[in-house]
């Protein structure tokens, strides 16, 4: 059992002090699809904002307001009322919080990035909250990742929360490791990556061909992708060996969201081994400053890792003193297509025609097809035939005038108009990324439309082969999605 002194007190400071740390070291190089091949002389802290871990003070201050009735409706007030991001499936949810969806179907609906690391990150604070009880931690992660993510992207936080959970009663991080898994699906993805990196290590596998096998089996284009990612953080707590600096550079070395893999790879570290593991000169660079961004400069959020520290020991006691045996927590549910209703796009489909002879069918009305999709990501597959073409056709309206950004993707090469002006002429071919701030496989570009007036979108594919996805949406200027746009084909 956890006793909430000295001791409980230096790990929930070295899990937030090894977050703010490890997460600064990481920022520099979020993104890289290589290894940076960093030595320790080499590492650089950023000590600005990070969503690591400003995210988890809005937590801290919900979880003071509403103790163990804090669910996933109550969380979603944060993401409509003071989280302002508007990337990857941050935006996403928040889109559909505003489209009226709840949790499971936020996280769910129209998602690409169901599976990304943002609800990972968030883990440490339902683990200091309920040490010792990781069926507590993962059932609060649920709540927390199932506003944002699905299926995977849920199970990571809930697999990390129970793990530094069970961290704090245990002396390494394979038996944490081992013990987290107990609160997720034997059959998900995030249990085989972690398996599959325990299995290796303890064969006397390197390293190097651990993240060969990461790579092989769970890479992803997506640098943000979970799976990939929480196989690099056990590689690197494993590898590690309890010296904080190789745990760090492990994680970055690997590449891809290395300030998350490094940030989380800090936490539980601290959580492991204390704030005195921690280097001497990064602590001092720390200096215990927590940034945020401008839109949590508000009341009630913590302003240091001493203040963080002391909330989350005061809460996590009581907390834990008002959970009785027989409390009963529901355990995250994954949603599937058949639990919500489509938000319908429809479209005009010509296929297998030059680029002239589709402008004058569309006019003439010869040769197309009304196809309904459902949301913004049009499975194309039953037109993808023989590398042909396909152009689709569709009347955008809006309510008012605005000035915004149209993202267009596809793994093949297209072209774009709007009202006759070509806008988007990309060939490159790469597989989509369908973020406003990182476009990959197309564009984002900025348009202007008209309130009350129907504007003409027309894209072109070619050598279209299955399968194939376009992802069409816009954006206002701060990549939050527009909630009032229709596409109709008439």
């Amino acid at each position: 059992m956890i006793e909430f002194n000295g001791k409980f007190r230096q790990q929930v400071y070295g899990c937030w002090l090894g977050k703010a740390i490890a997460g600064g070291l990481g920022a520099p190089f979020e993104g890289v699809p290589y290894s940076p091949g960093l030595t320790a002389n080499e590492l650089i802290m950023d000590t600005g904002p990070n969503d690591d871990l400003e995210l988890q003070l809005i937590w801290l201050v919900f979880a003071e307001q509403h103790g163990l009735e804090l669910d996933a409706d109550k969380l979603s007030a944060a993401w409509l009322d003071i989280i302002e991001y508007g990337m990857d499936e941050y935006g996403v949810a928040i889109w559909n919080l505003r489209r009226g969806l709840k949790p499971p179907l936020s996280g769910h609906v129209d998602n690409w990035f169901k599976d990304g690391m943002g609800a990972a990150i968030r883990s440490e604070i339902w683990a200091s909250l309920f040490p010792g009880k990781p069926d507590m931690a993962a059932c609060f992660a649920g709540y927390d990742a199932s506003v944002d993510h699905s299926g995977d992207g849920v199970w990571a936080e809930m697999f990390l929360a129970a793990t530094e959970s069970c961290a704090f009663e245990l002396d390494s991080a394979e038996a944490a490791f081992n013990a987290g898994l107990k609160y997720i699906p034997a059959d998900c993805r995030i249990t085989a990556v972690v398996k599959q990196v325990m299995e290796l290590y303890n064969s006397g596998s390197s390293l190097e061909n651990v993240r060969a096998m990461i790579m092989q089996n769970f890479g992803s284009h997506n640098f943000t992708d979970c799976i990939m990612n929480l196989g690099f953080i056990v590689a690197a707590m494993l590898f590690g060996a309890g010296d904080f600096e190789k745990t760090v550079l492990i994680a970055i070395n690997s590449g891809y969201d290395t300030d998350c893999s490094a940030a989380t790879s800090g936490a539980l570290f601290g959580i492991l081994h204390g704030p005195e593991s921690i280097p001497l000169k990064w602590r001092e660079l720390a200096n215990d400053n927590i940034s945020v961004s401008d839109f949590l400069e508000i009341d009630g959020i913590p302003r240091s890792i001493k203040e963080l520290t002391a909330r989350t020991i005061t809460l996590a006691e009581k907390l834990n003193s008002q959970i009785k045996a027989n409390d009963c927590f529901p355990v995250y549910q994954p949603v599937t297509e058949q639990d919500y209703p489509f938000a319908a796009s429809a479209w005009q489909v010509i296929t297998d025609v030059s680029v002239d002879e589709a402008e004058e069918l569309f006019k003439t009305g010869q040769g197309r097809q009304i196809e309904q999709f459902n949301g913004i990501h049009l499975n194309l597959n039953k037109f993808a035939k023989n590398n042909g073409s396909i152009d689709l056709f569709t009347w955008v309206t809006v309510p008012e005038d605005i000035d915004c950004r149209l993202m267009i993707c596809s793994a093949t090469g297209m072209t774009a108009w709007l009202d006759e002006t070509m806008i988007i002429n990309y060939h490159g071919r790469l597989k989509p990324l369908p973020a406003f701030h990182r476009t990959e496989g197309g564009s984002t570009v900025a348009v202007s439309l008209k309130g009350g007036q129907h504007q003409l979108l027309r894209v072109r594919l070619i050598y279209c082969r299955p399968p194939l996805e376009l992802t069409v949406a816009f954006s206002d200027q701060h990549n939050q999605y527009l909630t009032d746009v229709q596409f109709t084909a008439f």
